[in-house]
Parts: C-alpha cells; structure tokens; sequence
C-alpha cells in the first residue's frame, strides 16, 4: 500500500519518465482506474492513487506508460496495453522500478504480484521472470529501458 512507502522516492523515481503521481483522498474515486479501486489509475502522464492503493499497481501503470511508443503516451487512457508484449514489459519494468524505492525489492515485488493474480505460464512471477521473459527484455532492451 501507498500509505507505507514514502511518497517523495517515488515520485523522484517517476519524474524523468515525465510521470506526474497524484495522491487522492482515501475515499476519493481513482481516475483512469482499469481494474477500479483501489488499483492506480492512469490518463496520460498522470498517476492516481489512494493510501491504500497497491505499490505494485502504481508502479505496473507507470510500466505501461513507459513502455508505451511516445505518440501514444499522452493519449492513454484508463486501458494502457496495446499488447501482450507491451503488457509483459509494463510487468517486468515494474519489478525494476521496485527496485528502486527505499524498502522495496524483488521479492516484495514478486510476492505482491502473485498475491494480486498475476498469472504466468511458468506458475509465479518470480519463475517468470527469472525464466521466460526474454520478450520483455529485448522489447525494454531496444528501448532503452532495462535499469540497471
């Protein structure tokens, strides 16, 4: 939840992407929401989200807004994916950004995933990851994307 992470990391890690995070009331609706609340929302290069939404779906709607060609980046919308590549480079982005952020890693990233439903063929994200997500990389790889 957004409520245990300090906001001012994360938004130093969204602003060179020109990611915007707006913090909403807790009962305040999320705008751009595809899964409803209290998943983030994302409209162009605006993040929503609530304490109580979850890191992990911030940091996937971050994820598609990066991983999406620039000419369309202003223009999403609620539904950011164009397809399963782009949706499985938002994924594995995610877990780099998490990387990123103070008290956060990997395995919070894995287990936060799988707890939410994620579903990968090898059965857990932590598998995916390690093992079959060579598309994700060489799509994050040509755009320049894979943080180190």
């Amino acid at each position: 939840m957004l409520e245990a992470v300090k906001l001012e990391p994360l938004r130093e890690l969204l602003a060179p992407f020109g990611l915007e995070l707006h913090l909403l009331a807790p009962d305040a609706p999320i705008p751009g929401s595809y899964w409803g609340e209290p998943e983030a929302g994302l409209i162009g290069f605006n993040l929503y989200a609530r304490p109580d939404t979850p890191l992990h779906s911030l940091l996937h709607e971050a994820g598609h807004s990066i991983v999406a060609p620039n000419a369309r980046r202003a223009l999403i919308h609620t539904d950011a994916s164009d397809s399963d590549l782009e949706e499985n480079a938002a994924c594995y982005l995610q877990i780099l950004l998490s990387e990123r952020l103070p008290g956060c890693d990997r395995e919070r990233a894995f287990a936060d995933m799988d707890a939410w439903g994620y579903s990968f063929r090898l059965g857990s994200t932590k598998a995916w990851f390690l093992h079959d997500a060579d598309d994700a990389i060489a799509y994050l790889g040509e755009r320049g994307l894979l943080l180190t």
